[in-house]
């Protein structure tokens, strides 16, 4: 991973390689292990917009959905003036626009996670079910607490200026929109992954 990111600079081999290493994604979001979890990647808003990779999560009665944008591993994230670059000024932009139309069709977008959990889920524990967690609490039902929440990665930790790391830490846009280097994720490698066995499926 490590050798990928510095040697690429755009997102599509990012993307093929945490389609590939899913683990990678859901423990740097998932800190700590759900009852019920799941990775899509080109996870759909009806027919309008893409997320890059959704993970679902469910602990304590709560079900919640990280909807992830990748950006290129060489995109700087903020101008001289302190503001979002325009290449983030559009991610944020779009995934506003994801926001807005899950408020607008809560019911499909549900469905969908549903839907994809039994069917294309690529952590590799699925059982074809309705996905259910330990508290009983179903994922397809409306009643159930649903905590959408949005994260982006762009760029590179030694690449962006301290200020801009300092600036990225605070950075908050009204749009509870986490904004990520790489190398959180690479942190999370190094950290988790130290030998061969934890790639593997039963100690993930």
């Amino acid at each position: 991973f490590e050798a990928l990111l510095d040697n690429t600079k755009g997102e599509r081999e990012i993307s093929a390689f945490l389609g590939d290493h899913p683990h990678v994604l859901y423990w740097t979001l998932c800190r700590g292990a759900g009852h019920s979890r799941f990775v899509f990647r080109e996870f759909p808003f009806g027919s309008s917009y893409v997320a890059d990779f959704a993970v679902v999560n469910s602990y304590s009665g709560v079900w919640e959905v990280f909807f992830v944008e990748l950006e290129p591993v060489d995109s700087k994230l903020f101008t001289k003036a302190g503001v979002p670059t325009n290449r983030v000024a559009g991610a944020i932009k779009q995934i506003d626009d994801w926001r807005m139309y899950l408020e607008g069709n809560k019911a499909g977008v549900r469905a969908d996670l549903v839907r994809w959990a039994k069917n294309k889920d690529l952590l590799g524990y699925s059982d074809g079910k309705d996905p259910c967690n330990y508290s009983n609490n179903r994922l397809s039902d409306p009643t159930t607490v649903l905590i959408d929440r949005y994260w982006m990665f762009a760029g590179r930790r030694n690449l962006t200026p301290s200020d801009d790391l300092a600036r990225k830490a605070t950075f908050s846009p009204g749009r509870h929109i986490e904004i990520a280097t790489y190398d959180r994720m690479l942190d999370l490698v190094r950290m988790r992954y130290k030998n061969k066995e934890s790639w593997t499926k039963g100690n993930s």
